[in-house]
Parts: C-alpha cells; structure tokens; sequence
C-alpha cells in the first residue's frame, strides 16, 4: 500500500514537471515567433549625420561624440533630443510591409511629406521617405522606393518638431518674496538697488512673473548686440542674488540684460550675461521689474 502511494507521488511529480516543460517550450516558441515577426525596414551602423525636411531643412552631424548643427556649430543643441531622432531610424522597424509594385501616388510617397538622409560613420547613406498616415501609422519608403511600409507615427513626431525645437535653451529662476535678496537695476549709468522688505516685495512681482519667451538669436556676436539695444551703452542690467531653493537654498546670482523693444512694441529683447542668446521679454512684465 505504502509502495503504491509512493509511487503515485512520482508519477503526479513527473506530470507536474512534463507539463512545466512543455509550458516553457510553448513560451520560447512564442517569443521566437514574436522576434520572427518584426520587419525590418533598415538596420544602420553607427550614425555620423542626420538631416531632414519638413518644410525647413534641418541637419545634425555628430562629432566626437556630440551633435552639432551642419551649418552652426555654434547653437547649443539638445543632445537627448537628436540621440532620439538618430535612435528612430538606426534599427528602424516596421508595422507592415505592403510589398513592391504599388503605386507610390496612392500612398503620398510620390511626393513625400518628410524626406530623412541618414550617413553611416563608413560613408553609407540611406534616404527614408514619408508619405500620407495610415490608420495612426504612416507609409513609407526607403532609398529606390521599391518596398512600401507602414511604421509608427512616433516617427513622424520628431519630425515636426522645428530647429528651435532642438536648441538647448536658458531658464530663469523661479523669483518671489521668499528667495528674492537683492536686486541692482542700472539704467544709464544710475543704480537703484532693491534690498529692504518693502524694495523687495515692490520688485518681486516683476522678476516673479518674468520668463524667457522665444529667441531671437542663438548666438548672437559682439557686433550684433547694438541692433537689440544690448550692447555695453545702451543696455539695462538687472543684478540679482537669490536662494535657490531647488538646492539647499545656496545663495546665487543672475545678470539680466535688458536691451530695445522689438517692431511691435510688446516685448523686450533679453539677454542673460552668461549666455550668448538673445530673446523676447514681455514688455508689461519688464515694466513691473524697471518701475516696481
């Protein structure tokens, strides 16, 4: 009796473990069967160039490691940014082949909406058109368009983006009563320092409220700060020390340059003194900062 159950155990053991085997068999082949199932569009080696179209033409090189602007290298671009553009279009899959032979016409590839030129470090270069979206996909083609694609609309995403959407741009600190300690506004060559409660509160509704808006120049030079008013005679410069309080409340500092107003008389020209961009300031805010 004692035999019997004993070996009854082993053979519900044995059945546990053939149906944990076959289980995990049935798992691999699954998996498998997914990977067999991606297509591949194209698989890039290491990219040295990117460039796009959608209206303007924009193109990335990358040097030494770091992405710049093909025509200059001087703008401040934002890495992550194109390392995701190039990303996209490395090892670029698709969500359905569609084959050869169709009519290009039919699927807005004729005369695509985007075109993205991507060189390879040993000189290879492979073009990628985007024709009209499918569904929440869009078709696309590559090089001699013989094959049509379908492939995910977060492509096309990055590609709508403008160059000011891949330049690294200036942030000014978040200003109130609470961390505002000092303000020294010189306007033609007379200072007026902010330093007391009652000075401080007067000024901080100003500086609180006020933020870069758009740039009008990436990187200006010397030579072009006269036309916004922010060269070293004609410029307004706002000192200002504060706490930051996004890091233990260490004390800073920040130099704002206030230059003319633009045509239309809204906004300001800015410039931070660190920073070699240039751009628009809210006039009313800027007002609240000069005539607190």
């Amino acid at each position: 009796m004692k035999q019997k159950k004993t070996l009854s155990i082993l053979i519900l053991v044995l059945a546990g473990l053939l149906a944990l085997y076959g289980g995990i068999r049935i798992y691999q082949n699954a998996q498998d069967d997914d990977s067999s199932d991606k297509i591949i569009v194209k698989k890039l080696d290491a990219i040295s160039s990117i460039s796009f179209q959608n209206g303007e033409n924009i193109s990335f090189v990358k040097e030494e490691g770091t992405w710049y602007d093909q025509e200059h290298k001087e703008y401040p671009i934002l890495q992550d940014s194109v390392n995701d553009l190039a990303s996209s279009f490395q090892n670029m899959e698709a969500v359905r082949k569609l084959g050869k032979g169709d009519a290009l016409d039919d699927y807005g590839l004729k005369n695509p909406a985007y075109t993205v030129s991507v060189k390879e470090k040993d000189g290879d270069t492979t073009t990628f058109y985007i024709g009209n979206a499918a569904g929440e996909n869009y078709y696309l083609t590559v090089d001699d368009k013989s094959t049509i694609y379908t492939v995910s609309s977060d492509i096309v995403a990055s590609l709508t983006a403008s160059l000011d959407d891949y330049i690294q741009k200036d942030t000014f600190p978040t200003l109130s009563t609470g961390n505002l300690k000092k303000a020294v506004v010189t306007q033609n060559g007379k200072k007026k320092t902010y330093k007391s409660d009652n000075d401080i509160d007067a000024i901080a509704g100003g500086l609180g409220t006020f933020s870069f808006g758009d740039c009008e120049n990436y990187s200006v030079k010397e030579s072009e700060l006269t036309k916004y008013g922010l060269d070293k005679d004609s410029r307004i410069t706002v000192d200002i020390t504060y706490k930051d309080t996004e890091n233990d409340n260490k004390k800073k500092t920040i130099t704002l340059y206030i230059g003319s107003k633009d045509d239309s008389g809204d906004y300001y020209y800015v410039k931070p003194d660190d920073s070699d961009m240039v751009y628009l300031g809210d006039a009313d805010v800027i007002k609240n900062i000069l005539n607190p």
